[in-house]
């Protein structure tokens, strides 16, 4: 029973699988993501690779890894056993272990085990980390299901899968030994799961293998298939979603008034005579002549893990509000390491400031005009604003929490036609010349910044928001009635 035929089963015949079945020793491509939305395939084309290696390779043992181990017994172990026992003969199967306890253990009749371990997450009592012993043989194969369950939250981040990873590397088989991970897609297209499997399509140790409902659909039996398509007739952005594992936005846009080919416009034509005239053209096919009379400075300043972002906008004699995408000041602390408030202010915010102030002869604004509005929650950067750049602007601390309050006001603007984006690149801190940020960076996290499903009234912390923060709090500030006067003019 030691050399089970990986065509044995119908499912496996697909093509689409058959770089998962087939070992190659010593092959560079070790990793094997795979990726789908429901009713794919993948789950048991994995329990069939499970079983593959579990028969095949009798002194060598298997590990299984998923965010919360109790969800372990009922996604694999229960799966794999009801799968054995329809392929296994009964005096073969009669001899396997199944531990159903934690730590979950299976040992199959010539010795070789599998083992199950959560990562982490997901435990009320805090870590879910099984407790079982580290395993004596050498891994065919480590498995890791559901893996965007692990990339999500505040918490999960790649940094937790490869640590994860990393208790059981070192015991994969060098020549046949393979890593196979198993996630759905998450509905926003910048989901942090979606993000790092779309940067493994450029790792050349990665085989890809998407599926869908559509490749197996000769295997499904008819009402699954009517389900599927109702789904389809009746909410056809879900069923992509869900049966096509097409990211399609979140269930719930923050700012879902954001309309690119209305709200982005080309640069500003500056007037070289006096910089804080321009033309523009505000998507109405008309060139205008409008000038800044007021500058809104939106800062979220995170600068150990998330970016910090300084995002000018030109309040202008129209009354519209422009952010000045090539002029935005961004560092990555993940990707530049941390910079301090005090340096970070006085060596690089100063002298960006000074530049912007000249670029655009915005000198000639006053104090009152000058508007540093800063996360409430940094009391350290508003600080050290108000010390280096309090003599030339108001630095205002932006505490108002109502998120969906405060993201009203930015749609509002939005539907107004009040505020615009140009379209231009700008060079983050600690970076060369040749590696400019793309303005779809921006526009993109706008689009899919969305609303926890769980919790209404807070956005979903996998998703980024720290330009979109830089946004919502001078938008929110400047539409009130205090400052809406000028529209009537």
């Amino acid at each position: 029973m030691n050399n089970v035929n990986e065509n044995f089963v119908g499912l496996t015949t697909l093509k689409k699988f058959k770089p998962l079945m087939v070992d190659e020793k010593n092959s560079e491509k070790r990793n094997v993501l795979l990726i789908s939305g429901r009713v794919g395939g993948k789950t048991t084309a994995m329990i069939q690779k499970i079983f593959l290696n579990f028969c095949n390779y009798p002194n060598k043992d298997i590990q299984i890894l998923r965010a919360n181990s109790s969800s372990l017994k009922e996604s694999v172990f229960t799966t794999f056993k009801k799968f054995c026992f329809n392929n296994l003969p009964d005096s073969v199967f009669s001899k396997f272990k199944w531990r159903s306890t934690p730590p979950l253990l299976i040992t199959s009749a010539w010795g070789n085990q599998i083992h199950f371990s959560g990562v982490g997450l997901g435990s009320k009592s805090g870590s879910n980390t099984s407790r079982g012993k580290d395993t004596l043989r050498k891994l065919s194969l480590i498995v890791v299901e559901e893996t965007q369950e692990i990339f999500s939250g505040l918490t999960g981040n790649e940094d937790l899968l490869n640590h994860a990873l990393a208790s059981y590397l070192r015991f994969l088989d060098d020549e046949i030994g393979k890593i196979v991970y198993a996630g759905n897609r998450d509905r926003n297209v910048n989901g942090k799961f979606n993000v790092w499997a779309k940067n493994k399509e450029k790792d050349p140790s990665f085989t890809i293998i998407e599926s869908s409902w559509l490749n197996i659909r000769k295997y499904l039996n008819r009402a699954t298939i009517q389900s599927i398509l109702i789904e389809k007739e009746l909410n056809p952005k879900n069923y992509e979603y869900m049966y096509l594992g097409i990211p399609v936005g979140g269930n719930d846009l923050a700012y879902g008034a954001f309309i690119p080919s209305l709200h982005v416009i080309n640069p500003l034509e500056i007037n070289r005579g006096h910089p804080r005239f321009f033309n523009v053209n505000y998507n109405n096919g008309k060139v205008v002549e409008d000038s800044v009379y007021r500058l809104f400075i939106g800062v979220d300043g995170a600068n150990s893990r998330d970016t910090c972002a300084f995002m000018p906008i030109f309040n202008t004699q129209s009354n519209r509000l422009i952010l000045k995408t090539g002029d935005i000041l961004s560092h990555n602390p993940k990707k530049n390491g941390i910079i301090r408030n005090n340096i970070l202010v006085k060596d690089y915010v100063k002298k960006w400031f000074d530049n912007l102030l000249l670029k655009y002869a915005l000198y000639e604004l006053t104090r009152e005009n000058i508007y540093f509005v800063v996360d409430g929650h940094n009391i350290d950067l508003i600080e050290n604003l108000v010390h280096f750049l309090g003599h030339e602007a108001i630095v205002i601390k932006f505490t108002r929490k109502d998120l969906v309050e405060t993201s009203e006001k930015v749609n509002n603007a939005l539907t107004d036609k009040a505020l615009f984006f140009t379209e231009e690149s700008w060079i983050p801190i600690m970076e060369s010349k040749e590696t400019p940020m793309p303005p779809s960076v921006l526009f993109n996290e706008i689009e899919t910044v969305c609303w926890d499903e769980t919790r209404p009234d807070k956005f979903n912390e996998s998703i980024p928001n720290d330009f979109t923060d830089g946004i919502r709090y001078p938008v929110a500030l400047y539409a009130t009635p205090s400052h809406l006067w000028r529209s009537e003019n």
